[in-house]
């Protein structure tokens, strides 16, 4: 859950920006509407902007609701949305999105553009306008594939006996690796690299200063069966 007292101490008169991303990678939460409304009183009350990641907007499981930031109506004026070709469509290699936002807010984020990436090819941005022409099917087959993905990996994982954080939205499964004998996230990524043949990634990294996350470690299902099933095998012959 969302930790009000800890947010609600750090924002103060010097505070122009959060950052949000929803669902949140690397554990998968989804953010509830209470949770955003939260967060928009802390907006209003020191006039911060909020910036949202939502590159995982359709992929949600178990019915949960996708709340975009501007359906909040005291943040519609000063919130910012960012999503993504990437997560949506599986072309990640392309790195192509979008923003929407209030006038003031996305001229920003042209600026800001023009001197960083000065401009995206044409002919990927009509790929991508066209992508979002896609009936609605197209999205609930989206999520119906990676739910099951997220069953056959994050489902083999637990019978393995490992502690499971089954993810509420994106397409990974973090484990805790508390007791299994390893100092830390890093060392265990490390031994599954060279004895498991299996890459995973330390979630201490997604921590400011790698304060947190030293106990879990994320996995990735956007892969294909036959690579899950291979990946699962091996973790078999690991724990036994």
């Amino acid at each position: 859950h969302l930790p009000h007292h800890q947010l609600k101490q750090v924002f103060g008169p010097k505070t122009r920006l959060i950052i949000i991303n929803n669902p949140l990678n690397p554990i998968g939460k989804v953010f509830s509407r209470e949770e955003l409304e939260f967060i928009s009183g802390l907006c209003q009350h020191y006039d911060v902007i909020a910036l949202s990641d939502e590159v995982y907007e359709h992929i949600v499981y178990d019915g949960r609701e996708h709340i975009p930031l501007f359906k909040i109506p005291a943040l519609r004026d000063r919130s910012l949305v960012i999503s993504s070709t990437a997560k949506t469509f599986s072309m990640t290699g392309w790195k192509i999105g979008y923003s929407i936002g209030r006038p003031w807010l996305t001229e920003a984020v042209r600026m800001a553009h023009q001197f960083l990436t000065f401009c995206t090819p044409s002919a990927l941005q009509e790929a991508m306008a066209r992508a979002m022409d896609l009936e609605d099917d197209y999205y609930e087959n989206l999520l119906a594939l990676y739910t099951k993905k997220r069953e056959l990996l994050s489902q083999a994982l637990e019978d393995l006996g490992l502690r499971v954080l089954w993810p509420e939205g994106a397409y990974y499964t973090c484990i805790s690796i508390d007791g299994l004998g390893f100092e830390d996230d890093m060392a265990f990524c490390r031994y599954l690299i060279d004895e498991v043949g299996i890459a995973a990634i330390p979630c201490s990294y997604f921590w400011h200063q790698r304060r947190g996350g030293r106990d879990l470690v994320r996995f990735c299902f956007c892969k294909t069966d036959d690579v899950l099933d291979q990946a699962i095998e091996r973790l078999k012959r690991w724990r036994r």
